[in-house]
């Protein structure tokens, strides 16, 4: 188990079998999930991945972006117990639990439980099953459905495209789904977990600062280059979003 920062792309002819079961949580990112069963999904902020131990697979973000992951790599016997009773989606692997903030603090107590001296491996396991209980029986969770709707992916992949988040362009973007705005937003928000709004306004800050983490961007710059009227909104709207000023990157980088 733990987590992966900065994920790069994965080519799509460089699938693998990883040979146990594997819970991948997206923090961050937008990218897609392929496997040798034909399954080819997008996978976005608050998706969960179940890779399968025979099933090869690729996963990673778009061409030229990262994303952000926590993972957790299992196997034994009582897992195909869960698969003899249908607990995994195996037919549908890509599938959306909570938004980042919510499934973090579900996952945080048993990643804190590993770090405590005398760590039991037969608790660990039993914690384990407990959160894995949590994300399958989850609501946005049903085996029987496609993991999401073809007008949310349209939305999400809209919402990338576009600078900016106003009313105007949410209320095209609503449009393009065959949707009145209100419907949109409020479905979406079931969805995401937020509405289009602060989804895609989420986004513009997640991109600036993987941008920081690798280049020396001026804040000027940054604001320009993602569609903030001045840098002035940019720097307010980055710290209201992180907690941290967008000065806090670049020191990694010194």
């Amino acid at each position: 188990m733990g987590t992966i920062a900065n994920s790069r792309e994965t080519r799509r002819e460089r699938m693998r079998i990883f040979g146990q079961w594997a819970v991948v949580y997206l923090v961050a990112g937008v990218g897609r999930y392929h496997d040798a069963r034909g399954i080819d999904t997008p996978v976005v902020a608050g998706d969960v991945i179940l890779v399968s131990p025979e099933v090869a697979h690729s996963y990673g973000p778009r061409a030229g972006e990262v994303w952000h992951e926590i993972y957790v790599c299992f196997r034994g016997p009582i897992f195909e117990v869960w698969r003899e009773a249908g607990a995994f989606a195996l037919r549908n692997p890509v599938f959306q639990w909570k938004p980042p903030r919510q499934g973090l603090e579900v996952l945080k107590p048993f990643f804190s439980y590993w770090n405590q001296p005398g760590a039991s491996m037969l608790e660990g396991v039993g914690l384990w099953q407990l959160v894995l209980s949590r994300i399958f029986s989850s609501g946005s969770f049903n085996p029987e459905l496609e993991p999401h709707p073809a007008w949310f992916l349209r939305a999400v992949e809209l919402l990338e495209r576009s600078p900016l988040e106003d009313d105007k362009t949410l209320r095209g973007i609503a449009t393009a789904c065959g949707m009145g705005y209100e419907s949109f937003r409020k479905k979406f928000a079931v969805i995401a977990g937020r509405p289009p709004g602060r989804y895609a306004l989420g986004r513009r800050i997640e991109r600036a600062r993987q941008l920081l983490a690798r280049h020396r961007f001026t804040n000027k710059e940054l604001a320009s280059l993602l569609g903030f009227s001045d840098e002035f909104h940019f720097c307010k709207t980055f710290k209201r979003l992180t907690g941290t000023t967008p000065q806090a990157p670049r020191q990694v980088l010194q």
